[in-house]
């Protein structure tokens, strides 16, 4: 766009070699627009004046002294550009004291009543309250929402040396109370907008560490035999079940069918609340293997004529409050079986690799262990599974 509408030949130039600057086109007139990054916004502002020579000179040197005025921290938009309406943005009395940590704050606090009202699980509360105390407000509470640029949060991110999946966890909630400010009128634009976060994350964040390392035969049999009690039943039960911790403290006995060989999953217990499974999937009917049962009507001797639960923390012979204590006690037992520490969900990992290595079908497989498809089953475990599969799972009761 190099003419302005109506405009004589003397007002016929090209903007292109005036840097940061643009003529418009409008109906009836044109007008000249300047470019310019202000506390990390790209700000256009727009010249209600004939795009002459004269007037792109003008606006060239008013976009000169703008960028100067920011360089030395002098820049007050209301000076330029006074009937502007970032003058709210930048300058308004009722953004200058909000920090950070007032709006991370609010999310906490919204998150805390959802959770109340059971629309939010308490695990994602819990994981959002680490995340903004442990990382957010340490990092970025101080700072007022307008003053953090692209520049702090890059330099935040070089700084973690920690996996992508847990940075990106840390950046969602900031990218929600951000766009809750820009829905608010508080700031112009999401920081996190302007960054390419996965470019970024590659280039700098550390590869996970977590490793699918299921347990061999003679490590699972060690452990099991270790423990006693219902901790027994519980590892033995875990081993030969693939579920994970949250759905095993939640099994109740009118889920058990001993008649079918049957155990419907439906729920799970985290922070002492019952919930739905972790995913829709995750609802389904597992066929109950012979260690599987074994370990059942053992407990049941112990919890079943009398409680609701399957199975309960042996300390307080009260139902388990969560998946923690359960670790607590993994962790000991496998101290005493001088077994390699693996976390308990590898119990998860050591049930799928042994159906898949004695040739179960992949799909089948992913049924039971309440996975929407196959796609989890080939990431984690495509080395356990064989090139010719059985085709039903169905021989499994006594097969192990």
């Amino acid at each position: 766009m190099t003419k302005a509408i109506g405009a004589s030949p003397k007002t016929i130039l090209d903007e292109s070699s005036y840097k940061g600057i643009q003529i418009r086109k409008h109906k009836h007139y044109s007008s000249i627009e300047i470019f310019f990054t202000y506390k990390g916004v790209k700000c256009r502002e727009t010249l209600r004046m004939d795009p002459t020579r004269k007037n792109l000179e003008d606006a060239a040197n008013k976009r000169s002294a703008i960028l100067r005025d920011i360089s030395l921290d002098k820049f007050k938009y209301s000076e330029y550009f006074p009937d502007s309406s970032k003058v709210k943005i930048f300058e308004g009395s009722a953004t200058k004291l909000i920090l950070v940590k007032t709006l991370l704050d609010k999310f906490l606090c919204q998150s805390e009543k959802q959770t109340k009202h059971n629309n939010l699980s308490p695990s994602t509360y819990n994981g959002y309250r680490k995340i903004i105390i442990g990382k957010l407000i340490p990092a970025f509470g101080e700072f007022n929402i307008n003053a953090i640029t692209t520049k702090e949060i890059k330099e935040w991110i070089y700084s973690q040396g920690c996996g992508a999946k847990t940075i990106r966890n840390n950046l969602s909630i900031l990218r929600i109370v951000f766009d809750d400010a820009v829905n608010d009128g508080l700031v112009l634009v999401n920081p996190l907008s302007q960054i390419a976060i996965n470019r970024l994350l590659r280039q700098n964040s550390e590869p996970s560490d977590y490793e699918v390392e299921p347990f061999t035969a003679e490590e699972r049999d060690t452990i099991i035999s270790t423990a006693t009690g219902q901790i027994r039943n519980l590892f033995q039960f875990g081993f030969w079940s693939g579920l994970r911790t949250s759905e095993l403290i939640a099994l109740e006995w009118s889920d058990i069918d001993f008649t079918s060989d049957t155990i419907s999953i439906s729920k799970a217990k985290v922070c002492n609340v019952i919930k739905g499974t972790k995913t829709k999937s995750g609802t389904r009917k597992l066929m109950m293997l012979a260690q599987a049962k074994d370990a059942l009507l053992s407990q049941y001797e112990i919890t079943g004529h009398t409680g609701k639960f399957v199975f309960n923390n042996p300390n307080t012979n009260k139902p388990w409050a969560n998946s923690n204590k359960v670790g607590d006690i993994w962790r000991k037992i496998l101290q005493l079986a001088e077994v390699k520490y693996r976390n308990s969900y590898q119990m998860r990992h050591t049930y799928a690799s042994t159906l898949l290595s004695n040739g179960e079908n992949p799909w089948w497989v992913a049924t039971q262990m309440g996975h929407v498809d196959v796609e989890m089953i080939f990431k984690h475990y495509g080395k356990w599974i064989p090139q010719k599969g059985n085709t039903h799972g169905y021989e499994l009761l006594g097969k192990y």
